[in-house]
């Protein structure tokens, strides 16, 4: 049987690219690592494919591209991270990565820039979009064309997509509403809901989780209104305040949306003569500052970084398959922060 870096690396406890590295006696892994694989290789017989290895330096095999919604949203720092993580890792092994960005989620722009990820030679897609007929059909015209689309962040289960990259949306929502409930029990809840654009699923998803497990709870509350703040601080912050005018009554606050939390803050600040409870998702700067000052209670986290740096090893793990096997979801933890999380001693 023939040994693969892979399987060197499950039999060490570690990355494909870091057993790349080692054999090829790179600085970025420590002299102990190095060693350690060395030595398995050896014990496992492991023989380099010398002629695939300097093909794979002279030209790029294969290039990932990719897409994300990410200008003027900060939510997707951590993701572009995890990307650079990755890329860093896998550039040995004949991997390259192109990313375009665009702000907001208009379908003929992400059409547009899919079309440009093609232009550039892409053999596989790692897309944050959204569910329109026109994404789904180019999906499948990749997928037909044996040019594999993972979807990160935001899923779109009835298209072509090899695999999803991302959080339990609706496992969000839960959580939220299990919080609340310890966090005010016995209350009756008359609650705000911020989501951002509806054309992103997670979002609405989220909220279907909320309702739930409040119902499932059996808890007493009254959804006063659902205001769309569009991903966009100043949009979110006028429908907030509109909100709070129009019901006065509202004591706590559910924002299904990571993007517009300084408009939400802002809105909170304003009427701080209502004491309001408030729970927000996706850890970005704004929001632990928020979370410090007591302005927001909790929030619940998802593990972007990891998310950009699993899209990127997925691709290239089915990439190199050597059989017709199918990729597994990789569905990041939601995780609760409270304002000691982000307190320095």
């Amino acid at each position: 049987m023939t040994v693969a870096l892979k399987d060197l690396a499950k039999a060490c406890g570690v990355s494909v690219g870091t057993v790349s590295r080692a054999l090829n006696d790179k600085s970025e892994v420590s002299k102990a690592t190095a060693v350690r694989i060395k030595q398995l290789a050896k014990d496992l017989g492991y023989i380099p494919n010398r002629a695939g290895r300097a093909l794979s330096s002279q030209k790029n095999l294969n290039c990932v591209g990719i897409l994300l919604p990410s200008v003027n949203s900060p939510f997707f720092d951590d993701i572009k991270r995890g990307i650079k993580q990755a890329r860093n890792e896998y550039k040995d092994l004949g991997l390259d990565i192109y990313l375009i960005e665009e702000e907001g989620w208009d379908p003929q722009k992400h059409l547009k820039a899919i079309e440009n990820l093609e232009a550039h030679g892409c053999k596989a897609f790692a897309l944050c979009t959204v569910e329109h007929e026109i994404i789904l059909n180019k999906i499948k015209e990749l997928h037909e064309r044996n040019l594999p689309v993972l979807l990160i962040n935001n899923d779109i289960p009835t298209s072509e997509r090899i695999c999803f990259v991302g959080p339990n949306y609706f496992k969000s929502g839960q959580v939220a509403a299990a919080m609340l409930n310890k966090c005010m029990h016995d209350t009756y809840l008359k609650i705000l809901i911020v989501t951002g654009p509806k054309v992103h699923n997670g979002h609405q998803i989220r909220v279907d989780g909320f309702i739930s497990e409040l119902n499932r709870d059996g808890v007493k509350y009254h959804i006063e209104t659902i205001i769309e703040g569009m991903d966009n601080d100043i949009i979110t912050q006028q429908e907030t305040m509109k909100a709070f005018q129009q019901h006065p009554e509202i004591n706590c606050v559910y924002m299904a949306t990571g993007s517009g939390v300084a408009g939400l803050g802002a809105a909170v600040i304003a009427d701080r003569e209502h004491h309001r409870f408030v729970i927000a998702c996706d850890e970005i700067y704004t929001t632990r500052e928020l979370v410090k000052s007591g302005i927001i209670d909790f929030v619940i986290c998802q593990d972007s970084k990891t998310q950009g740096y699993q899209a990127i090893k997925k691709l290239h793990e089915y990439l190199i398959r050597t059989e017709n096997e199918t990729m597994d979801d990789y569905i990041v933890d939601n995780i609760i922060k409270i304002k000691n999380h982000f307190e320095i001693n």
